[in-house]
């Protein structure tokens, strides 16, 4: 991948300039600064010289606004405070009881592991900037940490047998291709991944020379790699999506392209005290209180203003919007307004990954009686358990994940039958886990309202046919979230789609 990006707007993007910096290896800042006109350019994660104030919701706030902004996640909250800057009312209105998002972190739970972002990048420009601005420390992982991903040495359970210490590639139950046969399970989807599919700049993604790559499943791309039969089939058990039919190769291939800039753009750092003290201070640097538990029913949006209501009944009118509702929850609001056909298609066509998390203490170290390590990978259901530090916990803690079409393997939605499916199903795998842990907290993203899934991914074809359509603004109404980032990936393409829409809406109302 070279360092330097093109200063011209993607094609997909006619109308939204972008001028792309250079990004030197260790370079902290964001490689995007967005233009809008009549304030030339705005700096990517620039300080926000804000004043204070709380987080808990008023009802009688029902006043016009200037600006709704729907959702209080770190990219909503990034917009907000980029119009408050600019002297514009803003109202957010948050549909849960708390604001974040997808950054949860589990301070009431054991080892307090993060239930979703946890890593800020050294190319988090704007994360860096807000969390600078707001007296927010930013640490190094503590020892041990890992960003959901499991090492090569981890233990390994296949074809239902236990785990066993044996290496792998000694084991008679490793049936890979010869060339693939030195290949820990848990590495194959990241070798195939990182294959050169040619993309040298963050963009490349949006334009029309990769639309062949765009129009690939995962599983016809890696076959197309040479992948053999049972090596697609240990990768289905790790699918980024719900399976490897249903994950578009462009999308994950743009991903891992994103990630090797990252590693080679200097070192990540995480929140100290977790990821939602970093959104609790934006939320709390707003004029206007965050409104919590307003869930919207319906958005009527034209040219001049929008008009938003919530399940609670109130109705919110501004002269502007943003949503950052994610498509899997806004596909069944209703929303008035010239929306085109692609567009609506647009936000059925984006899939969020099923994802359940079970967070369990530890007794004792059982692994280092079963001899191999405390990570773990499987071809069940339960295709993962990770190792995870803990300040109090002495032997750590251990996460359970079962994602994608693998969910449905589970006994019901209910977090306690969850938990006690989980326990049995290690304890079938690494018997001298049984009676080594207690299941603290299970994390089903299905289960809530305001996100219906994990991470939002296109299908194949479907960057092709709904990328540019989901960008576009309808009438007054501007949309954004990480689904949204077209340069970033995770908190900072947030920030990023946020902070477009932001300008947008500026350059709409001033």
């Amino acid at each position: 991948m070279v360092s330097k990006y093109p200063q011209a707007a993607s094609p997909l993007f006619a109308g939204t300039p972008e001028a792309i910096a250079s990004s030197g290896a260790a370079a902290p800042a964001s490689p995007l600064r967005a233009e809008f006109t009549r304030r030339g350019v705005l700096a990517a994660g620039a300080a926000l010289a804000l004043g204070a104030g709380a987080a808990r919701a008023r009802s009688a706030d029902l006043a016009p606004v200037d600006v709704i902004v729907l959702g209080a996640g770190i990219s909503g909250l990034h917009a907000a405070r980029m119009l408050q800057k600019e002297g514009l009312t803003v109202s957010v209105l948050e549909g849960s009881a708390r604001v974040g998002g997808r950054c949860w972190s589990g301070t009431d739970v054991p080892g307090r592991p993060e239930f979703g972002a946890g890593t800020v990048g050294a190319g988090y420009g704007r994360v860096r900037a807000n969390a600078a601005e707001l007296n927010v420390d930013l640490v190094p992982p503590p020892p041990g940490s890992r960003d959901i991903v499991v090492k090569a040495d981890a233990g390994f359970s296949v074809y239902g047998r236990p785990v066993a210490a044996l290496p792998w590639a000694d084991s008679p139950l490793n049936l890979l291709a010869p060339q693939e046969h030195k290949m820990a399970p848990s590495t194959l989807l990241s070798h195939y991944l990182a294959h050169d599919a040619g993309l040298d700049n963050l963009t490349d993604w949006l334009t029309p020379e990769f639309a062949w790559l765009d129009k690939l499943s995962l599983r016809e791309y890696f076959s197309s790699l040479g992948a053999s039969r049972e090596a697609l089939r240990l990768m289905e058990a790790q699918a980024p999506a719900a399976n490897l039919d249903e994950a578009n190769a462009l999308h994950f291939v743009r991903r891992t392209v994103y990630y090797g800039w990252e590693a080679r753009a200097g070192r990540a750092h995480r929140v100290k005290g977790g990821t939602s003290a970093l959104t609790d201070a934006m939320a709390a640097s707003l004029r206007q209180p965050v409104q919590l538990n307003r869930f919207v029913r319906s958005i009527r949006a034209d040219a001049k203003s929008v008009e938003v209501l919530c399940a609670d009944g109130t109705r919110h009118r501004a002269r502007s919007a943003i949503s950052t509702i994610p498509f899997a929850v806004l596909k069944s609001l209703r929303v008035d307004g010239a929306v085109p056909a692609a567009q609506r298609a647009g936000w059925s066509a984006l899939r969020s990954t099923a994802v359940v998390q079970v967070y369990m203490t530890v007794e004792s170290p059982f692994w280092e009686r079963d001899g191999a390590l405390a990570d773990m990978w499987s071809d069940s259901p339960l295709s993962r358990v990770y190792h995870l530090p803990s300040a109090t916990d002495p032997c750590g803690i251990l996460c359970g994940w079962i994602s994608g079409d693998a969910v449905k393997a589970l006994p019901s939605t209910d977090p306690a039958a969850i938990g006690r499916w989980t326990v049995a199903e290690l304890a079938r795998m690494r018997p001298a886990s049984t009676g080594q842990v207690s299941v603290t907290h299970v994390h089903d993203w299905r289960a809530q309202p305001g996100e219906l899934g994990h991470m939002a991914s296109y299908q194949p074809g479907d960057i092709g046919r709904y990328a540019q359509a989901l960008q576009q603004p309808v009438g007054a109404l501007h949309f954004a979230g990480d689904h949204l980032g077209r340069v970033h990936v995770g908190l900072e393409a947030a920030c990023e789609a946020g902070e477009h829409a932001a300008m947008a809406v500026m350059d709409r109302l001033l």
